[in-house]
């Protein structure tokens, strides 16, 4: 008999293949968001406001949800959990496809992102947990499948726009690739979660108890909660930037939606180059200095690109901002698996519940543009690099 398309899919990529696609979905998925934004802007004529509630709205909401997702992550419902945020993902983009109003398009968004949390999130755990000890790296190994996807998707929607279509081809797209990813990962294999390999399952009673004991130890433990609140702030400069990015180049600097798309599609691409030079320099150099080091070069180029007087040196600066983000999501998200080996979905769900404080970052910046201008509020972004000059330790783990 011949071997389906999915059987002959599943011998071509192992477990780890198949999650590091899952982040390359994820990252095509929010850089077409990123680059859409403006066009989704005018066709739906929203204002600052909104899309600061767009933004930061799912991300608050989803995280009062998410870190139950998150705990039973760490039972035997781990896979079911991935697939069905495979396919709630699937559903919520092909409603954002077809969305004629803001309330619509906030709904699809707030369903995506616990949706988000159990497919992508659970798959990044379940792939550290294959690899103790080596969580950087594989942190690393994930942050540059995700670059591709942020490379890739700015680049699709300029072609999109290119050929004179809407950009909701864009989000179809994604809704079938959704849909053949959770199709896959139904058909591979998981790790055991919840008990030992080979012993029999616990009780749900038991099971629970044991994961309500870890919560709380984990939740107490401080080295966990720095890394934590350091990962948020460096976010300013990562997804924040990235959001934000098309609509200050549109709306501020004058660019088409294609032109903001293949800027943002450059910003990638420095990105990517960052996250594959991160892979041999954590092998070589310390990971919280280069935290610092990269960190203090932001501050400065940062402010260059909001100063800049000209087009091609603003383009320029604010793709060696993205330069300088170099390695941090892998060495701080590594940092927090280190801190508490074993409980991934554990420190997931505690991740969730901070989460709540950081999704309002995106609104209060809409809010901000609002009142003061795009430009202005953009100033705001800069407190993720001093943060981290200020708090992250000098003293190095060893690995």
């Amino acid at each position: 008999m011949r071997p389906s398309l999915l059987s002959r899919l599943r011998g071509l990529f192992t477990l780890s293949a198949v999650f590091l696609l899952i982040e390359f979905f994820d990252e095509t998925h929010y850089a077409i968001a990123g680059a859409a934004l403006p066009a989704i802007q005018t066709d739906l004529h929203l204002n600052y406001a909104q899309v600061g509630l767009l933004l930061g709205l799912p991300h608050i909401l989803g995280s009062a949800v998410e870190w139950i997702i998150m705990l039973l992550g760490d039972t035997r419902l781990r896979k079911a959990l991935v697939v069905g945020g495979g396919l709630a993902i699937a559903a919520a983009v092909m409603t954002t496809s077809a969305s004629t109003s803001f309330y619509l398009l906030l709904g699809a968004a707030i369903v995506s992102f616990p949706a988000s949390g159990a497919f992508v999130t659970l798959a990044q755990a379940t792939l550290i947990d294959l690899y103790p000890q080596r969580e950087e790296q594989m942190m690393a190994r994930w942050t540059l499948s995700g670059s591709v996807g942020n490379l890739v998707g700015p680049l699709i929607l300029a072609g999109i726009f290119a050929m004179g279509l809407s950009w909701r081809w864009g989000y179809a797209l994604l809704g079938v690739a959704a849909l053949l990813l959770a199709a896959l990962t139904a058909r591979s294999p998981f790790p055991a979660q919840g008990s030992p390999a080979g012993a029999p399952h616990p009780t749900w009673q038991a099971e629970l108890g044991s994961l309500w004991r870890g919560t709380l130890q984990a939740a107490s433990n401080l080295e966990l909660l720095r890394w934590m609140f350091l990962l948020e702030v460096a976010d300013l400069l990562m997804d924040v930037f990235n959001s934000y990015t098309p609509l200050y180049f549109t709306n501020v600097v004058g660019l088409d939606y294609a032109q903001a798309s293949l800027v943002l599609g450059g910003m990638m691409l420095a990105g990517l180059l960052t996250d594959a030079l991160a892979i041999p320099l954590l092998e070589r150099f310390p990971r919280r200095t280069l935290i610092r080091v990269t960190a203090a070069a932001a501050v400065v180029l940062f402010a260059g690109f909001l100063l800049a007087p000209w087009l091609p040196l603003k383009i320029g600066l604010a793709m060696l901002v993205k330069l300088t983000t170099l390695g941090w999501y892998a060495i701080m998200k590594g940092e927090t698996y280190a801190a508490v080996p074993g409980k991934s979905g554990t420190l997931n769900a505690i991740n969730s519940v901070s989460s709540l404080i950081s999704g309002a970052i995106p609104w209060v910046l809409g809010l901000a543009a609002e009142r003061l201008g795009l430009h202005t509020a953009m100033w705001l972004l800069i407190a993720g690099p001093i943060c981290l000059l200020l708090w992250v330790p000098k003293a190095v783990r060893k690995s």
